[in-house]
């Protein structure tokens, strides 16, 4: 039988599990419970177990995959999992809470706990009445572990009773820790084969990568965690737990996520363009100097499209439970992929500075969000003057970006007057629902984008008015190959 663990010894405080059904709860107080021949430990029946470590009567269990488990009395917070009643013990194995941090090594001694993480990192729990367990806190019990933030490049603990760690066991120095940041960082290498670099940002550098075991096509944010203050850290894993719940086909498909050699990597669907790339070339596309107006037809009919598919892609964050604001839209985190299977080309990424929002209440206070967020071409007015605000500083963000896919100028009236008769009347339609998204002071004015949505046939133009138009045939073939496929893949689905 696979992954089968078994136990002998004493069973007093249920240190064994349900080794024969046999537990200190059953028996008389004072009762002694040995188990002189090995049993099995049901309750790990199936769990991949790969290291055993043991207390002076408690047990902790870590598995292939990272996954930690404890059991036995948990007076002094030895199982990790929150306090509990004095003397209490636990006959069922609880899962401890590391975060997003992988455990490679689990650790116990008399009354303390420690997981050493696969980058180095200590956390430690249980009886701290010695100071032993690396905290420079006074509290004398940690029921729930806590990472050692004095130390890295850890490979290996020992202690005895009252203490942890002899000379240099625990805290490396510099020559081991370069080796071991040599050692770690093959995990990254030993998965991808680095195309190139995508780009880089506050948060750190995206690289395109090439799996060496399925041969696809990933995208790899690259984060240096060392040296970072504890709300950068914090702004960074956000955006990890961001990625990891919201999976849509209006987002970026995120796929995994690790902590080695201080750096975080966040492994993600790769998308060959982004909305910032894709203007770059548009007015040349469509014949025209970057500064002049939109004036083509055909051109006007791709920039609803993609417009529109933007506002789904908001809607989606927006009617979430709880609702989500973005709070740095602009065209670098929108990117442009073709999907056959969700019918669409448009979707979000970064989401490092996104923010759950209360639906019941209006505004949130300048105390209740972030201040100061966002890329400042394409923040609101209440954010910019470190304001209350709520979702729709994301809705103004949807306008400025929207003056950039149509080259249009919304407070520039004169901006309009070169402008076809075939969609005049869509383009003032526009510019009148671009107004109403910029609303200000009073945001709440601002629609919803299912209201946007709700009137795309009035600023929007019909598919058959593009195909019959003279231009369309003959401009497809002139494309360059990186914007025909999302010109007729626009056109095709409809």
């Amino acid at each position: 039988m696979d992954n089968v663990v078994y136990g002998f010894g004493n069973n007093y405080w249920g240190q064994l599990g349900p080794v024969f059904g046999s537990f200190r709860i059953a028996t008389p107080f004072n009762q002694k419970i040995d188990l002189p021949k090995p049993g099995i430990i049901s309750y790990l029946n199936d769990t991949p177990v790969a290291q055993i470590t043991c207390g002076y009567n408690h047990v902790l269990a870590l598995t292939s995959n990272g996954r930690v488990y404890a059991w036995g009395p948990n007076r002094y917070g030895q199982i990790g999992c929150g306090y509990t009643l004095t003397w209490r013990f636990s006959l069922t194995k609880h899962e401890l809470n590391f975060n997003i941090y992988n455990i490679q090594s689990v650790y116990c001694y008399y009354r303390s706990s420690f997981a050493i993480t696969t980058d180095g990192l200590v956390f430690s729990w249980d009886d701290n009445s010695g100071h032993h367990l690396g905290h420079n806190i006074s509290d004398d019990k940690v029921f729930d572990p806590r990472l050692i933030t004095t130390i890295t490049g850890v490979k290996a603990i020992t202690g005895s009773i009252y203490g942890t760690g002899n000379k240099n066991d625990i805290n490396l120095d510099e020559s081991d820790n370069n080796t071991n940041d040599k050692s770690s960082d093959s995990n990254y290498k030993q998965q991808f084969i680095e195309i190139s670099t995508i780009g880089s940002g506050g948060f750190g550098t995206e690289f395109k990568v090439k799996h060496r075991l399925d041969d696809k096509i990933y995208a790899v944010k690259k984060v240096q965690f060392c040296g970072f203050n504890e709300d950068k850290k914090q702004r960074i894993l956000k955006e990890v737990k961001s990625l990891a719940k919201l999976d849509s086909d209006f987002v970026v498909k995120y796929y995994n996520s690790w902590l080695e050699c201080n750096h975080l990597y966040i492994q993600m669907e790769y998308c060959s363009q982004s909305l910032r790339s894709l203007l770059a070339d548009k007015a040349i596309v469509f014949e025209r100097q970057p500064e002049d107006h939109m004036n083509s037809v055909f051109e006007y009919f791709i920039s609803c499209e993609i417009f529109k598919e933007l506002l789904q892609c908001v809607q989606y964050l927006h009617e979430l439970i709880p609702r989500v604001i973005h709070r740095d839209l602009k065209p670098e985190n929108i990117l442009i992929e073709r999907n056959l299977k969700s019918n669409r080309c448009v979707k979000l990424c970064d989401f490092g500075l996104a923010t759950d929002h209360d639906v019941d209440r209006q505004t949130a206070s300048r105390y209740d969000h972030t201040l100061g967020v966002g890329t400042l071409r394409y923040i609101s007015p209440e954010v910019f003057y470190r304001k209350q605000y709520n979702h729709k500083i994301d809705i103004f963000s949807l306008a400025l970006i929207a003056e950039k896919i149509y080259s249009i100028d919304p407070q520039n009236s004169q901006s309009f007057q070169a402008i076809k008769s075939e969609f005049n009347k869509c383009y003032d339609n526009l510019y009148q629902t671009l107004q109403s998204m910029q609303s200000s002071p009073d945001y709440n004015q601002r629609p919803e984008c299912r209201e946007v949505l709700a009137k795309h046939n009035e600023w929007s133009i019909d598919k058959t008015v593009v195909t019959t138009h003279k231009e369309f045939n003959s401009t497809i073939p002139t494309l360059p190959a990186s914007v025909q496929f999302i010109v007729r893949y626009l056109y095709m689905k409809h």
